[in-house]
């Protein structure tokens, strides 16, 4: 299924009052809601737990002062809508069609459109929603959805360009650059946004270093002097990627000494990389 739907069939709904006596066991289903704005009143939200929407149309309604607690909206039509001082809590979208769609002074966990999209045929919209959504996160001070909204969009701006490249909008060159460039920040770093990849990067890294500098043991140093268990070369490697450099192990072999030259450099650019995500939480969540 796809959110990228743009027309429903329901019954014409002129009012607010019509809309809720329209509720039949808990669902509102197939209405096509015509009133500029659905909305409470001023000193009170309208609350809707554990309702179903399906098949609703708010196309190009301000929707305002609303809390939604549980609520399920499935093959709806909001496009163009604007979500103003609402709350959607724990609430879950299917195929539900956003373009355009605004979000102000909201509470709302990106989480919700998990289900949402189909991203091989709804990155433009989900693109668009998760942009909205970064910016009503940020400027409502939850840096938590705000950075979750700015991976998502991440992520869709990745499933686009493989939309491109389909379309044949974008030349192949271009396309695999592109498109390395986005695997390869997002498995290093989830775009800047996710600390864990860098350290499963960085797990990784001296792992590998690791199994490398004890098969080649004989190779970096002199009989003399080196790694003889898998332990020690496990401490070296960490010494060396760390930049820590005790020197009770030291590479005396000239190839040891470029061999470890390059991993104290790939653990230097990891580090870097760790910091630079830290830096880039803290002020994207500000």
């Amino acid at each position: 299924m796809s959110a990228n739907r743009f027309s429903i069939e329901g019954d014409r709904i002129d009012s607010l009052s019509e809309f809720l006596r329209a509720e039949v066991d808990d669902c509102f289903g197939s209405i096509l809601y015509y009133p500029r704005e659905f909305t409470g009143s001023e000193d009170k939200p309208l609350v809707f737990r554990g309702k179903k929407f399906h098949e609703v149309s708010f196309k190009d309604t301000i929707i305002k002062n609303i809390r939604f607690i549980e609520c399920e909206f499935r093959n709806c039509l909001i496009m163009g809508a604007s979500a103003v001082d609402c709350e959607f809590v724990d609430c879950v979208f299917f195929d539900t069609n956003t373009s355009k769609m605004k979000f102000t002074n909201c509470l709302i966990d990106p989480l919700s459109f998990e289900q949402n999209f189909d991203l091989t045929n709804d990155a433009n919209i989900a693109i668009n929603l998760y942009h909205s959504l970064y910016r009503n996160s940020a400027e409502t001070h939850q840096p938590k959805y705000a950075l979750s909204s700015l991976y998502r969009m991440k992520k869709a701006e990745s499933k686009n360009l493989d939309s491109k490249f389909k379309r044949g909008s974008i030349e192949k060159k271009q396309y695999y650059i592109e498109k390395s460039k986005h695997i390869i920040h997002d498995f290093a770093s989830g775009y800047g946004l996710k600390l864990s990849n860098v350290a499963r990067l960085l797990v990784i890294v001296i792992g590998v270093f690791s199994i490398l500098n004890y098969l080649f043991s004989s190779c970096i140093f002199t009989e003399d002097v080196g790694v003889s268990t898998f332990l020690d070369s496990i401490y070296f490697t960490c010494v060396t990627i760390t930049t820590l450099g005790y020197g009770d192990m030291t590479p005396d072999t000239q190839f040891g000494r470029i061999f470890i030259t390059i991993q104290t450099l790939a653990g230097f650019g990891v580090i870097s990389l760790f910091l630079a995500g830290v830096a880039s939480r803290a002020l994207r969540s500000n």
